[in-house]
């Protein structure tokens, strides 16, 4: 996911923006758990589609492990960087809702 990648590196994946990285390691093993826990979603409690509503909670549980530091660094990446993302409105949301 390019969301753990950009936070991982510290760095947009145009190379134009600099951000700060989690103290989380955003393995490619959560990235997969986010993904998978977003498919559970869909298929029990939604319409077995997989929206940005279903992998909200886990992206955010995935980035946001030290609860003072990391939701510092998450939420000035959600407010910098993905509501900027026109095409990332429906995620930009659903994050929103939930933190």
């Amino acid at each position: 996911m390019q969301i753990f990648r950009e936070l991982r590196n510290g760095l947009t994946v145009d190379g134009k923006t600099k951000i700060k990285s989690p103290t989380s390691t955003l393995s490619t093993a959560e990235a997969i758990s986010v993904i998978n826990n977003g498919m559970a979603l869909a298929g029990h409690f939604g319409d077995g589609v997989l929206h940005p509503r279903d992998i909200a909670a886990s992206l955010i549980g995935a980035v946001v492990k030290d609860p003072v530091q990391d939701d510092v660094v998450w939420r000035e990446y959600l407010e910098t960087i993905v509501k900027e993302r026109s095409d990332w409105n429906d995620l930009y949301r659903a994050c929103r809702e939930i933190v």
